[in-house]
């Protein structure tokens, strides 16, 4: 009787025990689960988050390319800018010198005439109404393109597209004056703005030629002092 009591004892005890067991094991399972899970959601979270990284890193980075890029542009607005009004004045004061001393023989109708249309021509050129004044010069060098003032209102046509940064049509121009009125007055400022045209048309080797041709031919004129400055800007560009 006692054994039979000692021995179910002992069953039951066991019995605990392996159920003890077994729910230990199952809750051991449940924390591996629960921690590889935890890990998993860790290490997707630690992704995103340098995925992020990346994409916050890439964004400054354009962000930073993007200003270095409005920089240069905005440089290069206000290089142009500061070039036109170069170009202007650069125009005026050679309009004032160069007419100012004009002497052409004086029309008997001072309203009519070659001299008359020459000079309002020059006139709206001097006020800055460029487009007036090209087309004042082409109508007269389309009459008078033997007048002894042709040469000249060929060269002014070049200043006119050249002022307004139609490079091609002022190296037409001056190349005319060289062309069709050899010995000229105007032909060492026409040289020496062909090579400018052809520097901003980008035809370095072009430029580089023509601007030493007017110190060579035309040595001592201011015409030569401001080629051989063009050719030291040239240099310094590495052009």
């Amino acid at each position: 009787m006692c054994n039979t009591r000692w021995i179910a004892g002992v069953a039951i005890v066991a019995a605990l025990w392996a159920g003890a067991a077994a729910a230990q094991s199952k809750r051991e399972r449940i924390d591996t689960l629960e921690d590889r899970m935890a890990s998993v959601e860790r290490q997707l979270e630690n992704q995103g988050l340098l995925e992020i990284a990346r994409q916050i890193e890439a964004q400054g980075a354009e962000i930073r390319r993007l200003r270095g890029e409005i920089e240069r542009l905005q440089h290069e607005l206000e290089r142009a800018r500061a070039q036109q009004r170069d170009q202007y004045v650069d125009l005026d004061k050679r309009v004032k010198a160069a007419e100012g001393a004009l002497t052409a023989p004086p029309a008997t109708d001072a309203s009519a005439g070659p001299e008359a249309d020459y000079q309002a021509s020059i006139n709206l050129l001097r006020e800055g109404k460029y487009d007036e004044a090209a087309a004042g010069l082409q109508d007269f060098l389309a009459r008078y393109r033997d007048h002894e003032l042709a040469s000249n209102a060929l060269y002014w046509l070049g200043e006119a597209h050249y002022v307004r940064r139609d490079y091609p049509a002022a190296l037409a121009a001056f190349d005319g004056v060289l062309r069709d009125y050899p010995g000229a007055r105007k032909a060492p400022d026409a040289l020496l703005k062909a090579g400018y045209c052809q520097h901003e048309l980008k035809r370095y080797d072009q430029a580089r030629a023509t601007l030493r041709r007017v110190t060579q031919e035309y040595p001592g004129t201011p015409a030569a002092n401001e080629a051989t400055l063009r050719l030291e800007r040239l240099a310094a560009e590495g052009r």
